[in-house]
């Protein structure tokens, strides 16, 4: 049986870690948002983790992926009770405002 392509869905219900603000980006005054796109398989297990949209700072982006690679679901998602593979576009704001 041929994988099916993941579906694009809102939300999942991921613990996503918020990622650590990087000092060095902080003390630069670094901020914007990354856009992440994540992709949890049936079991759960978050499969595939790949910047979509850059912040404009590497040391932003490294720590959302990071953050995002450490992450884990607890559960698949589903659909009419059925796990299939989905997809989800996560945005993290870096903010020195709060």
């Amino acid at each position: 049986m041929e994988m099916a392509a993941p579906k694009n869905v809102a939300h999942l219900s991921c613990n996503i870690a918020q990622p650590d603000y990087p000092a060095i980006a902080k003390r630069r005054g670094e901020t914007g948002t990354a856009t992440v796109r994540l992709t949890v398989g049936l079991s759960g297990k978050i499969e595939n983790v790949t910047l979509q949209k850059s912040s404009g700072s590497s040391r932003l982006d490294d720590a959302v992926l990071e953050a995002v690679r450490g992450s884990a679901c607890s559960s698949p998602y589903k659909e009419n009770g059925e796990a299939i593979r989905a997809t989800a576009t996560v945005p993290f704001v870096f903010s020195l405002n709060d």
